[in-house]
């Protein structure tokens, strides 16, 4: 699978889900050194924003690596050759490529409007019932988070951090809050170009499908619990 096919069906995954899009087609850079692609994109929440004075958004990136651009045209056996030699790469088999998936959901007071500090009970409240939703009631991660390869190492297919704070420091020296935010990632699996496979690799769509509707749903609990940190 090439870049080209894999940012359509970005697209219109996207597109199906609903999410009111920031950008119309995103933004996507070229890293020169590495020729590594990014492409970034902002939605709003479903039914518009609720959490009033905060501005709701999520982020969604994905890197697309150099390498994978080669595996989207040159079948893997003739890469393993290039790599390890026609000997060495003999009868060995790689794993699929995959595509990492940034996810940073964001709430922001108003543009230069820093809102006050939230109390401690007020922040642990918000805390505890965004991370309750977003583990259990409605998750951003997939089911399956960690698997053994063939090799029988563990890979990480998705994670969470916990809730950050962004702070800003007023003339006075009194904190006030800027934003919070919570960062989520995920590993897409793409299907390999093989010489003749028995059985074709399953391609990604039903792996978008079922991210932006993960996204569409947190993104609303995250929004509904940011009452916890208005101001009184």
């Amino acid at each position: 699978m090439d870049y080209e096919t894999f940012r359509a069906l970005w697209l219109e995954a996207l597109r199906e889900s609903g999410l009111p899009r920031v950008e119309d087609q995103g933004t996507e850079t070229l890293d020169t050194r590495h020729l590594d692609r990014v492409f970034t994109g902002t939605v709003e929440p479903l039914g518009g924003q609720d959490a009033a004075p905060f501005h709701v958004t999520a982020q969604l990136s994905w890197r697309w690596e150099a390498l994978t651009t080669v595996r989207g045209t040159v079948r893997d056996e003739d890469v393993l050759s290039e790599m390890l030699g026609r000997d060495q790469a003999e009868d060995l088999l790689a794993e699929n490529a995959s595509v990492h998936v940034d996810i940073k959901l964001r709430a922001t007071a108003p543009y230069d409007k820093p809102l006050p500090m939230p109390s401690k009970a007020s922040w642990s409240k918000w805390v505890e019932e965004t991370v309750e939703r977003l583990d259990r009631i409605e998750p951003l991660l997939p089911d399956e988070i960690l698997r053994v390869n063939r090799m029988g190492m563990t890979e990480v297919l998705a994670w969470q951090d916990t809730p950050k704070l962004t702070a800003v420091c007023d003339p006075s020296g009194a904190l006030l809050l800027e934003g919070v935010e919570l960062a989520a990632g995920q590993m897409v699996v793409i299907p390999r170009l093989l010489d003749s496979p028995n059985r074709p690799d399953v391609g990604p769509e039903a792996q978008l499908a079922e991210l932006f509707g993960r996204v569409r749903a947190s993104l609303t609990a995250w929004m509904q619990a940011l009452d916890h940190l208005r101001p009184r």
